[in-house]
């Protein structure tokens, strides 16, 4: 599971950046469009980074439980995780370039992440033995 978020952190970052180069080339006078525009599209932009981040972070520390309670919370958690990644990327598309305006897609995609790590954190954490 670990690569699985690594890979699919370095696939979402790469998105950011294609999505950043996108927003540069399709709005170069960036202030001759409307401001609350400008701020839609740059927040729904730094969702897609945080993401990235989500997965990459994932990638680098996460220990699967042996406990299969544990392990299943980890796997629901990382399900949450790449359908929030989705969510955020097509709320970027859908908010920014089809409507122009806020929906709850990107609000979903906030949810989901944070379903996600809350499931990561329910499954991941074990008390502390003394010895």
């Amino acid at each position: 599971m670990k690569w699985a978020h690594l890979v699919f952190g370095v696939l979402v970052f790469v998105v950011f950046t294609i999505t950043g180069r996108y927003m540069r080339i399709d709005f170069p006078d960036k202030y001759m469009i409307p401001q609350e525009l400008r701020l839609l599209m740059r927040s729904r932009h730094i969702y897609i980074l945080f993401s990235a981040m989500l997965h990459l972070l994932l990638g680098a520390y996460l220990i699967m439980r042996p406990e299969s309670w544990r392990q299943i919370s980890q796997y629901l958690g990382s399900a949450f995780l790449f359908v929030s990644s989705a969510l955020l990327l097509q709320a970027f598309i859908v908010e920014t370039y089809q409507y122009g305006h806020f929906t709850d897609m990107s609000r979903f995609g906030i949810y989901t992440s944070l379903a996600g790590i809350g499931l990561h954190l329910v499954g991941g954490v074990r008390a502390r033995t003394t010895g």
